[in-house]
């Protein structure tokens, strides 16, 4: 039996638990949140008792120990987030119990970097690192930093993804539709579309495509729609910039969307994302729909991006530009949409990345390494 525990069962690790539950016996244990973050739940998930230890939603304690103790699993593959406290016990009671010990997830704080040497947070977190049985990063480049830290060995990749097959399907349909009619559907009435999804929060600068409208109207003849699609605190001083400055007819608020079938049309609909904030899984969601992504490249200040930005291919699946250079990333726009060569190019090596680098096979495929080199089998 394996155990997986994490903060929330969030509906975007649905397809990857599915997977793994179809082949091993499988107990996923996590709590639930006030978080904007979509949850679930699955026949092989456990709610387990949790409690806040601070106002912030990721400083919780898990309550896992009695299940540990009543079902004692071989392996149990815990989420590394230095904020869920119960994670030494966990450790130590498995270690006690000779249940091997994983690791799963970002290896430091974005933000902040990794810093041993000053921080006793990340001196907790290297001391997990070295006495974990095995580690599973999300992306090539974390396995690389961690390397040279703890044997490599024992430190397995499963890149992050989405439900690949069921948004292909998705997107399937919509090409069978054609764009033409799927634009025409939608209310799209202009020949250029730009979209951003996610919650329009200061850290994410959605305030940042109106100025890139401001830069582009002139060079496509104003015939250029901004979507938006989701909500949150800068909603309204963005719609009040658009009324005031009469912007009004080359942007839509499609408020938040959590129908992938709704999504995926505007993706598909739209010539580019365009996220100035940091990127994650959106970049996945986007490619599924012929969608190329633009954003800054991380600097000092940020965008601080989850490991799904090794996706970002500079100039084939999508651009880095400048961090806060916003006349980079619009004249970078401005050559891309009027590029219909490199539009095409770019489109079919992103459907090579869906179909051959962010499969869920992939993802799969880095936990099924890790079993084996644990020397996990079934029972």
């Amino acid at each position: 039996m394996i155990f997986i525990i994490e903060r929330i069962f969030p509906g975007y690790r649905k397809a990857i638990l599915d997977r793994l539950a179809t082949k091993y016996k499988l107990h996923f244990l996590h709590t639930r949140t006030g978080s904007s973050i979509s949850q679930v739940s699955a026949p092989y998930s456990v709610m387990v008792k949790s409690f806040f230890y601070s106002r912030n939603e990721t400083n919780m304690f898990l309550l896992v120990s009695p299940h540990i103790i009543k079902h004692k699993p071989a392996v149990v593959i815990h989420e590394l987030a230095m904020g869920i406290i119960s994670l030494p016990f966990t450790f130590l009671l498995s270690k006690a119990m000779g249940i091997k010990f994983v690791l799963w997830g970002h290896i430091h704080d974005r933000k902040k970097g990794f810093h041993p040497e000053r921080s006793m947070k990340d001196r907790m977190r290297l001391l997990f690192l070295r006495k974990a049985d095995a580690v599973i990063a999300y992306s090539r480049h974390e396995k690389e930093i961690l390397s040279a830290i703890i044997p490599a060995e024992k430190i397995f990749v499963a890149q992050n993804t989405l439900d690949i097959p069921r948004l292909s399907g998705i997107r399937q349909k919509l090409e069978s539709e054609g764009k033409h009619s799927v634009k025409k559907r939608l209310g799209f009435t202009h020949k250029y579309n730009l979209v951003f999804i996610g919650r329009l929060l200061p850290a994410k600068h959605p305030e940042v495509l109106v100025k890139i409208y401001e830069g582009l109207r002139e060079i496509l003849n104003n015939d250029i729609g901004i979507h938006f699609v989701g909500e949150g605190p800068c909603l309204a001083e963005l719609k009040e910039e658009v009324s005031g400055k009469g912007y009004q007819n080359n942007f839509r608020f499609h408020g938040t969307l959590i129908d992938d079938e709704k999504t995926g049309a505007i993706l598909y609909a739209s010539d580019m994302m365009v996220m100035p904030g940091y990127l994650g899984l959106s970049v996945n969601h986007a490619f599924c729909f012929d969608c190329p992504v633009i954003s800054f490249e991380q600097g000092e200040n940020g965008p601080f991006h989850s490991p799904e930005v090794e996706y970002v291919v500079q100039g084939r699946t999508g651009f880095l530009t400048p961090p806060d250079n916003v006349k980079a990333m619009t004249k970078q726009i401005a050559d891309y949409l009027q590029d219909e060569t490199l539009k095409a190019e770019m489109k079919k090596n992103i459907i090579h990345t869906v179909n051959n680098i962010c499969t869920i096979g992939n993802m799969e495929k880095g936990f099924a390494d890790c079993l084996q080199y644990l020397g996990y089998r079934d029972e």
